[in-house]
């Protein structure tokens, strides 16, 4: 566990979910119960010192004194049956003030009530929608007053407290501007829910699929994006995030700035070119450095793929399109191809050149290898 993240715990300045890293680090071993009394303790007397400054070096000499070893053994004993007796105290004590410093939406349940159409549908408000059957929408809320949608359109916005939700099926896109001038680039088969203006030092919204954000910078107030698998924190910069529930699959990718998130055994922050993986079923975590091309090409209405597998890249082009795609020779799936695709061409030209990279010779109008069906 992080010195740092343990400090900023008990000042009650860490996240939610930092805060549940750190109550589960806690829970972990009774050696780790009894290092957060004595830094308990030595905090308490750092607090009633109104002379100390917490600098670096308070910090350094804070963690040695909890982590220097105790000859006692009976002493530890004690302290160990303490911490175990205060663990449910400390559950109240200090995660409590994460859950109320600001109203906690239930985003599954919100969820739960988003549209099953064929259009791009916002809603706003707890009763308000509109469907919107364009390929691609723009919606904008740096209106004070009203939502703008294509430029055109205004819909009176909502009182602050009610969320809104932007749903994005398969086969098309949107670009949602928020109220703070940020900007997100859905993906086929995305949902983002926001509110129409950011209140407080905490601008949060919740991402299931994929979403492509430029966040600007707002001082002092930091933008977080939840999703059910992962929470990633930010000022301003760019990154591209993709999300799969039922997969139980999370990644991000940094394109500049600086983002920061909770893995499950530390604080990780990303550096420009890296990407973060997780699968939660197989309880796999990945970081590398990658082109970030292969990651965001999308919301420019290009795929690129590097060494990928077939069957991956026809599964980007089902979501893409709203369609159901059989190859008809499956040995060709496993096939690892690299190109990148103009996704403003049509279904089949599309796979036309995926099959030309997988057989150089393939002649589409003599006999073609793969059927398209459309989803209902």
């Amino acid at each position: 566990m992080e010195d740092k993240l343990l400090i900023r715990f008990l000042e009650q300045k860490c996240e939610v979910d930092e805060a549940r890293l750190v109550l589960q680090w806690i829970e972990q071993s009774e050696e780790n119960k009894a290092a957060f009394v004595r830094l308990q303790s030595l905090w308490t007397a750092i607090e009633m010192d109104k002379a100390t400054e917490l600098n670096e070096a308070c910090v350094r000499s804070i963690m040695h004194q909890v982590k220097a070893p105790r000859i006692r053994r009976n002493w530890y004993r004690s302290i160990a049956t303490i911490a175990s007796c205060a663990a449910a105290i400390l559950l109240f004590v200090f995660i409590y003030p994460y859950f109320t410093h600001t109203p906690q939406q239930d985003y599954e349940a919100l969820l739960r009530s988003k549209p099953n159409s064929k259009d791009v549908v916002l809603l706003h408000g707890s009763d308000n929608s509109i469907e919107l059957e364009s390929d691609s929408v723009k919606v904008s809320y740096l209106n004070a007053k009203s939502i703008v949608v294509n430029g055109n359109m205004k819909i009176n916005k909502e009182p602050k407290a009610q969320p809104n939700m932007l749903y994005v099926p398969k086969g098309k896109r949107s670009v949602l501007t928020l109220a703070d001038g940020s900007v997100v680039y859905l993906n086929s088969g995305s949902t983002i829910i926001y509110p129409s203006d950011f209140e407080g030092d905490v601008r949060e919204v919740y991402l299931e699929g994929e979403g492509y954000f430029a966040v600007k910078k707002s001082a002092g107030k930091k933008f977080i994006v939840k999703t059910r698998i992962r929470s990633i924190e930010v000022l301003g910069t760019e990154f591209n995030v993709f999300v799969d529930n039922e997969s139980e699959i999370f990644e991000t990718v940094l394109v500049n700035g600086s983002i920061s998130l909770n893995t499950k055994e530390k604080h990780l922050v990303l550096k420009p070119n890296e990407c973060y993986r997780v699968n939660e079923k197989e309880q796999e975590e990945q970081l590398k450095t990658v082109d970030v091309r292969d990651y965001t090409s999308w919301k420019d209405n290009r795929l690129y793929f590097n060494k990928e597998k077939m069957e991956f890249v026809i599964k980007k082009l089902e979501n893409v399109y709203d369609i159901k795609i059989t190859v008809k020779n499956t040995k060709y799936l496993n096939y690892v191809i690299s190109g990148n695709l103009n996704l403003k061409n049509s279904p089949e030209e599309t796979l036309d050149v995926v099959m030309s990279l997988v057989i150089p010779d393939y002649k589409p109008n003599k006999h073609k290898l793969y059927s398209i069906s459309v989803n209902r």
